[in-house]
């Protein structure tokens, strides 16, 4: 290993200074800003925004918000886990038959299929 001479270790030294002299008041400055500047900015823009909102439903240029729903299409079924879940894909056949093909397709091929996950039924 090198050895490392006076003069740069004190050129490190004053780099490193440099950094936290510059870095700390421009980090200072841009988190004053947003305590002054944006985030206030920010809740008027919103306020005007619902007040304009409000003012468009009072004269009947926008339909009021429904927070319902009324589908009767939708469906929620509950499951106890996703010990329930692999137990209904064990017992749907295509499901594992389609299985059985994306890990002979993609064996090895992607982060979250390693061969520990793999299930041999």
């Amino acid at each position: 290993m090198p050895e490392v001479g006076l003069a740069e270790v004190a050129g490190g030294t004053v780099a490193e200074c440099a950094a936290v002299c510059c870095c700390c008041p421009c980090g200072l400055a841009n988190l004053l800003v947003l305590a002054i500047y944006k985030l206030p900015a920010g809740l008027c823009r919103k306020a005007l925004r619902w007040k304009r909102r409000r003012r468009m439903i009072k004269n009947g240029l926008l339909p009021p918000r429904k927070y319902s729903c009324d589908d009767k299409e939708l469906q929620i079924l509950a499951m106890s886990g996703p010990v329930a879940m692999t137990n209904a894909l064990e017992l749907n056949e295509d499901a594992a038959e389609l299985e059985k093909e994306m890990w002979e397709k993609f064996y090895g091929a992607g982060f979250w299929r390693s061969s520990s996950q793999r299930s041999v039924t």
